[in-house]
């Protein structure tokens, strides 16, 4: 018992002053999207704010844990822009220290508010980018691909839900905690 104790000790030693020395981040970014498939087209300009978290373990220090809010910005008057609307980004970032590279996995959670008739969708995709920062602060650029479902007007004005590849590029600043 005397063994499993100290064993519990140590471990709380070792571990709560690195839990409570977490990394805590947040992005803010901008991005805009290109569907790559037929019928082509761009998509609406977007703004995220991404709160991370990440532990300061030797390997764990890796993998950074991001929900992303995403709000895409539609221009008034301008066909086939629906309302703004809110999409929940979840996502898995793996950023080794030395290298300014890194991959993020993403899982969307789109069409938030369902305005339109559209329905609440689920998107996965992945991203790869680099990041410079001096201190706290740092800049980000990133390309990623998110596919998911796109509703369009074919020629007899009949609308249409086709699944789509989007290339989206992402660029903007961080602040480290």
């Amino acid at each position: 018992m005397r063994k499993l104790v100290m064993a519990a000790v140590l471990t709380s030693t070792v571990l709560l002053p690195a839990i409570s020395k977490a990394d805590w981040l947040v992005e803010g970014s901008v991005g805009e999207g290109y569907q790559v498939t037929t019928p082509r087209a761009w998509e609406r300009l977007n703004l995220m704010v991404t709160p991370s978290y990440s532990l300061p373990l030797p390997v764990l220090s890796w993998v950074r844990l991001q929900l992303g809010l995403v709000m895409d910005l539609g221009v008034a008057g301008q066909p086939g822009n629906k309302a703004t609307n809110l999409e929940l980004r979840p996502m898995i970032a793996i950023v080794p220290p030395v290298l300014p590279l890194y991959g993020r996995a993403i899982f969307a959670v789109t069409n938030l508010i369902e305005r339109n008739g559209e329905k609440r969708e689920i998107a996965y995709g992945a991203a790869v980018g680099t990041s410079i920062g001096l201190g706290p602060i740092g800049v980000f650029g990133e390309i990623g691909v998110l596919p998911g479902k796109r509703h369009y007007l074919d020629g007899a004005g009949a609308s249409q839900s086709k699944y789509a590849w989007i290339v989206e590029a992402r660029a903007g600043a961080y602040y480290k905690f």
